[in-house]
């Protein structure tokens, strides 16, 4: 068995012992990460491993986990930055901050119900085009609503926030329950989680956090049959969904598998030596937040480097023929690779710093900024390891402007406008008392 495997799977293996020592520490980013890194990539890479799938490049492969996986603990050993913290710990008006949380709610309905209305052909699954991608974008600000709203609630008790809280949650508790889609599902329960975590500093029960990563190593191979299932009747999918059989499955050689595919792009990459060295991320912003349907499809691709975004399926069959299936992803790992090859790993590196100084400000006793953007990211994060790294910049653009925008509006002014020094004063009191992590 590879040198390099082993080492990842005692990675791992401290990961959870770590977490099953402390529970409290699932909230920080070296452990979510790993928390992925054991439920989402282990069981895909021991399967290749045990069948001895793809040769050199499957090495490769695994010194790609292995590297990201130590880059995600490398990266948030650094101190905190204290003129990020700064600008992170602003005080807030409750009030207003929980307005801004149901407007947020508000608007990302009405955008639901618009792409509700639209015909169904306009609605492909995953590759949404046309004005369904601007609904999908201002309907995504549910959650980010939801988080504002439930944290208000839980800080002050207010019936107005408990009841946007509640309309708010029927959005991820409908696509988590009917059509089994994992990132709001782990978005909703993560604000729930982590409200009450820097709220009540009530962390999740050993037990819950061991668990839960443990059994999202079962759900997740039937994640595909439980949505086909799901729609009609939620209980009867769950009752009969065989998880033991569907992992098992998921072991076999001829599965699909999305480590698989990280082993492909990595090989056709390193064949070819076209690296891309950065062009993705800036290239993914723009296919993200510049509207085609506004401003033309050629203006769109004028900005971005190559004129195109790179489809990696595309690229995979051009160099060796093989094309993923429809729905699976390359990882981050792949994609990584792909951009700086074995240097890709330094991203998780720059992302667990980001986080580590999102978590200082977060445990300030004026975090309350920081806390809705650290949670509403996690998700992100752990998307730039189960699908590509490239799609990070964009969620943490996506939720920086609108969580940024409510902040302004709902900063207490009084103090910071009449005497700068002293709230400076203030951040400079928080950094000294702020929990060591």
């Amino acid at each position: 068995m590879s040198f390099y495997f082993l080492l990842f799977v005692i990675g791992c293996a401290l990961v959870l012992a770590a977490v099953a020592w402390r529970p409290g520490l699932v909230y920080e980013y070296p452990y979510f990460m790993g928390a992925t890194f054991i439920a989402f990539i282990l069981p895909q890479l021991y399967a290749l491993v045990a069948n001895e799938w793809g040769g050199i490049y499957l090495e490769m492969t695994t010194l790609m986990c292995l590297l990201s996986l130590i880059c995600c603990s490398a990266g948030y050993l650094p101190k905190s930055h204290p003129a990020l913290l700064e600008k992170l710990n602003v005080p807030v008006n409750t009030v207003r901050f929980l307005h801004g949380g149901i407007v947020l709610v508000a608007v990302g309905y009405y955008f639901m119900w618009k792409m509700a209305a639209l015909p169904e052909t306009d609605e492909s699954t995953g590759l949404m085009t046309g004005i369904g991608t601007i609904y999908l974008f201002f309907g995504g600000l549910v959650y980010p609503g939801f988080a504002i709203c439930f944290y208000c609630a839980l800080k002050d008790g207010r019936g107005l926030a408990w009841l946007a809280a509640i309309v708010a949650a029927l959005v991820p508790v409908q696509a988590a329950v009917f059509y089994g889609r994992r990132e709001p599902t782990v978005l909703f329960v993560l604000s729930l989680g982590m409200s009450l975590f820097f709220l009540k500093g009530k962390a999740a029960p050993r037990w819950l956090a061991v668990g839960t990563i443990v059994a999202a190593m079962f759900a997740i191979p039937a994640t595909g049959q439980y949505r086909q299932l799901a729609k009609e009747d939620p209980l009867e999918a769950l009752k009969q969904i065989n998880f033991r059989e569907r992992l098992a499955e998921y072991l076999d050689e001829d599965a699909i598998s999305e480590v698989k595919n990280a082993a492909v792009y990595i090989a056709a990459t390193e064949q070819s030596g076209d690296y891309q060295w950065g062009v993705g991320y800036w290239n993914r912003i723009v296919f993200r937040f510049v509207p085609a349907q506004f401003l033309g499809e050629g203006f769109k691709n004028a900005l971005m480097i190559g004129g195109i975004e790179r489809d990696p399926a595309d690229f995979m069959e051009e160099h060796l023929g093989y094309r993923p299936s429809s729905g699976s992803t390359v990882t981050g790992l792949g994609d990584a690779f792909n951009q700086f090859g074995y240097f890709g790993c330094l991203f998780f590196a720059a992302v667990a710093y980001l986080f580590k100084n999102l978590w200082t400000a977060a445990n300030h006793p004026e975090g309350t900024i920081a806390q809705i953007l650290y949670i509403q990211i996690t998700t992100t994060a752990m998307r730039s390891l189960t699908h590509q790294t490239i799609d990070f910049l964009p969620g943490f653009l996506y939720s920086a402007i609108f969580i940024g925008a409510v902040a302004f509006y709902a900063r207490e002014r009084d103090l910071m406008s009449a005497d700068p020094g002293l709230a400076r004063l203030r951040n400079a009191r928080a950094t000294r008392d702020a929990p060591k992590v």
